[in-house]
C-alpha cells in the first residue's frame, strides 16, 4: 500500500502570541474549506485572481486575494508563510506575511497587516481600520492611508502614516505564525483527505464515447461516492461531464492511481453543472503529481501533493502542493457533509505549539462502470 504523499509532514513547533483575527480554537477540515479559498503547503504564482481567503505555506508572486470579500474575516484574507514578490492585491481585511515584501503589495480594504520585512513596497489603505506592522526592518515603502505604521527594526527606506496615523519604531508581536498556520492546515486536510479516501463508494457512473454520466445513488445521509481508479487515463479519455444526482446532497469523487500521475483535465461540465453542483461535490485526488487545469472545474479539490496549473476558472476551494495560476478561483461555500463514518479531522489547535506530522492510508475499491 502506497503511503499518502503527506504522510512526510514532520514536526513544526512555534510560539504563538494571543491572536488578533481569532482565538485558538479547534477547526475542523470542513471548516478550513470554507473559511479558505486556496491553501497550499508550497508556493504560489499567480496573474488571476481569487474569490476568498488565500493561506500559502511557501512564496507567493503576483495575484489578487480577496477580490470579492466573501470569506470569514476571523482571518486574514491572505496569510503568506515565505516572502510575497510581484505584484499582489488583497481587498478583504487583513494580512500575515511571514517572509520579505520584496515586490509591491497594495492592502485595499484596510485591516491589520503584520509582515516580517520590507524590501519593495506596501501600501495599506486603511482608512482607519487597521494599521501596517513590520517586525523587522525596513529598506523599501511603507506607506498607511488612515491608520498607524510600526516597525521593530532598523528603518533605512521610507515609513509614511498618512491622515490619522502615527509613525511608531518599537517591537511587533506577529498574532500567529503564519508558515506554521498553513503545516498545520495542510496536515489536518491530509488526514481527511486519507480518511475520505477509505470510504466505500455507493454510485457508478457510465461512459458514452468521451461523455460521463455520474447515477448517484445516496445513502441515507444524502451523500454519493464515486470512485474513479487510472484517474489518469480517465481524465485523459473524457470531455464530457453529466450529472443525475437524484437525492443526493453531497457527493465525494475518490481519485486514484498506482503509479505516480499528472492529469491533463479538459472537461466540459454540462448544464452549468460546474456552477450549479459547485458546493456539494469534492473531488479527492489521491495520488496525482501534477493537475493541469484548462477548463471551467466545478467542486472543490483536495490534491495535497500535487502541483497545480490552472488556465480554466475552478468553482470552489483548491488545497494543493503548489499553484500556478492563469485562471480565477472563485469561492462557492461547501454545503458538502462528510460520511458519518469519518471523524472529520480538527486542525486541533490551529496555531497550537506542536504539529505532528502522520502516516496516511486508504483503500482502494473498484469502480462499476459500463462502456458503450
Amino acid at each position: 500500500m502506497r503511503l499518502s504523499k503527506l504522510a512526510m509532514v514532520g514536526v513544526v513547533t512555534l510560539s504563538v502570541n494571543q491572536l488578533a483575527y481569532a482565538d485558538a480554537v479547534e477547526i475542523d477540515a470542513m471548516s478550513l474549506l470554507n473559511q479558505y479559498n486556496l491553501i497550499t503547503s508550497g508556493n504560489v504564482i499567480s496573474t488571476s485572481e481569487i474569490d476568498g481567503n488565500a493561506l500559502i505555506g511557501g512564496n507567493v508572486n503576483g495575484g489578487m486575494y480577496n477580490m470579492h470579500s466573501t470569506s470569514n474575516a476571523a482571518v486574514p484574507s491572505l496569510t503568506v508563510g515565505g516572502d510575497l514578490k510581484g505584484n499582489v492585491q488583497t481587498k478583504g481585511k487583513g494580512l500575515n506575511i511571514g517572509g520579505d515584501v520584496s515586490g509591491s503589495l497594495t492592502i485595499n480594504d484596510g485591516g491589520d497587516a503584520y509582515i516580517n520585512s520590507v524590501s519593495g513596497t506596501v501600501r495599506n489603505l486603511a482608512n482607519g481600520n487597521g494599521s501596517t506592522s513590520v517586525v523587522g526592518n525596513v529598506s523599501g515603502t511603507v506607506e498607511t492611508n488612515g491608520g498607524n505604521t510600526i516597525f521593530g527594526g532598523t528603518n533605512t527606506g521610507t515609513v509614511k502614516a498618512n491622515g490619522s496615523g502615527t509613525v511608531i519604531n518599537q517591537p511587533v508581536s506577529v498574532p500567529f505564525d503564519p508558515a506554521a498556520a498553513a503545516a498545520n492546515a495542510v496536515n489536518t486536510l491530509g488526514q481527511f483527505s486519507n480518511q475520505l479516501a477509505g470510504t466505500d463508494f455507493n454510485s457508478n457512473y457510465t461512459i458514452t464515447g468521451g461523455k460521463v454520466t455520474f447515477n448517484a445513488t445516496p445513502n441515507t445521509d444524502g451523500l454519493a461516492v464515486f470512485n474513479i481508479n487510472d484517474g489518469e487515463s480517465f481524465f485523459n479519455s473524457v470531455n464530457e461531464f453529466a450529472f443525475n444526482i437524484g437525492s443526493a446532497t453531497s457527493i465525494l469523487f475518490n481519485v486514484f492511481d498506482d503509479a505516480l500521475s499528472e492529469y491533463d483535465i479538459s472537461v466540459n461540465f454540462l448544464a452549468n453543472s460546474a456552477v450549479d453542483l459547485a458546493d456539494i461535490l469534492l473531488w479527492n485526488f489521491t495520488d496525482a503529481d501534477s493537475l493541469h487545469i484548462t477548463s471551467q472545474f466545478g467542486g472543490s479539490i483536495l490534491a495535497l501533493g500535487t502541483d497545480v496549473v490552472t488556465h480554466g476558472n475552478i468553482e470552489g476551494t483548491l488545497a494543493a502542493k503548489t499553484l500556478n495560476q492563469n485562471a480565477e478561483i472563485h469561492s462557492q461555500p461547501s454545503g458538502f457533509v462528510p460520511p458519518s463514518a469519518v471523524p472529520v479531522p480538527a486542525a486541533a489547535f490551529l496555531f497550537a505549539p506542536a504539529l505532528l506530522g502522520f502516516l496516511g492510508l486508504r483503500r482502494k475499491a473498484n469502480t462499476v462502470k459500463a462502456a458503450a
